[in-house]
């Protein structure tokens, strides 16, 4: 049985808008060279953010996998797109080091779920979950 993506998406959220700014925070320090990351703008997954830098979330994709009658697996692909200004200088940096942020939060978090970045496209962030 498929389990329930809503508490997953509960957990994203917790993750993306209450934790993700402290990581950003720890790799500002970290690399203390000039480029400073800037805390997402959205206050929510889904809110349509017009402030920058912001993100656009999505669920790209689920799957229910049984490897056998015990291991039971739904495996969710959701996307978030970083949104940076046009003109943003250091662009391909900023990026990099947001990705970094959020490959350190699902790294250190502690949670039944497995959290992993799968691919990158652009500016575009896979992430797959594993239930």
């Amino acid at each position: 049985m498929m389990k329930s993506f809503e508490t997953v998406y509960k957990e994203l959220e917790e993750l993306f808008i209450q934790r993700l700014p402290e990581y950003i925070e720890k790799i500002n320090k970290e690399y203390n060279d000039g480029i400073v990351l800037k805390r997402f703008e959205n206050h929510t997954l889904t809110e349509d953010c017009i402030k920058l830098p912001s993100f656009y979330f999505s669920l790209e994709e689920s799957e229910y996998t049984e490897k056998d009658r015990i291991i039971e697996n739904s495996i969710y692909t959701v996307s978030f797109e970083i949104l940076l200004a046009e003109y943003q200088k250091d662009r391909i940096t900023i990026l990099w080091r947001y990705v970094e942020s959020i490959n350190r939060m699902f790294e250190e978090i502690e949670t039944d779920n497995i959290f992993k970045i799968s691919e990158i496209k652009e500016s575009k962030i896979f992430i797959r979950i594993i239930l």
